[in-house]
């Protein structure tokens, strides 16, 4: 998983490389930022991704020059970092935050098109869990407005910070209240489109999306 590129040299021991929490990682996060470097300008922008075997799949629009760039094999770093809590000391130097964090380098793969219809079902269903098999499938201009790409997990860097409030020592006397707050994220109350036709209820799959998704 890792090499020397990727290897964390700021709190070394924070690294991990066990295949579960990469799969952890990749179940909770749906949004990735993804870095490129154009004509000596370097770029980070937001693009959906899914899990898609071995691979990240990373969604966005055939027009786009960040996947007009990916699809031409411009080496990029990809990154998820999915922030659990807060860690609140009675110093602001000690200070910090439990968070799971994945950065990859390499190449992206342009998904061929037999494989494309595929990926895209994929990336729905991680993101809208049982949504697809009551959609359409795309039209075929949709599809080619579409580009999806595979970005490799070969070389990456996983950090974990789950520590708690280490500053007792230093601040022994401090009548300042010190703890962790959990940050969890829960989807709110749906919302239904001005133009739904009358009668149509949630689907009852939606109550059963995980709460703590990113």
């Amino acid at each position: 998983m890792g090499t020397d590129r990727t290897t964390v040299r700021r709190e070394a021991h924070k690294q991990v490389e066990d295949q579960a929490t990469l799969k952890a990682i990749l179940a909770r996060a749906i949004i990735a930022y993804v870095a490129i470097s154009i004509d000596n300008q370097p770029f980070v922008l937001p693009v959906a991704c899914a899990p898609f075997g071995d691979e990240l799949l990373l969604h966005g629009s055939t027009a786009s020059r960040l996947f007009k760039a990916l699809a031409s094999g411009l080496p990029a770093c990809v990154n998820i970092t999915l922030v659990d809590a807060l860690v609140l000391a009675r110093t602001s130097f000690d200070s910090s935050m439990q968070y799971h964090s994945l950065m990859a380098l390499g190449t992206a793969r342009v998904i061929p098109d037999r494989e494309k219809l595929s990926a895209l079902n994929a990336l729905t269903e991680h993101l809208f869990p049982e949504r697809a098999k009551e959609l359409r499938e795309p039209s075929s201009k949709e599809m080619k407005a579409t580009s999806v790409l595979a970005f490799p997990l070969n070389e990456i860097s996983i950090k974990v910070s789950n520590s708690y409030v280490h500053d007792a020592q230093s601040e022994p006397s401090t009548n300042i209240w010190a703890g962790v707050i959990p940050i969890l994220s829960t989807y709110g109350e749906p919302i239904p489109s001005e133009d739904l036709k009358s009668g149509i209820e949630i689907p009852e799959y939606i109550s059963l999306w995980p709460k703590n998704r990113i």
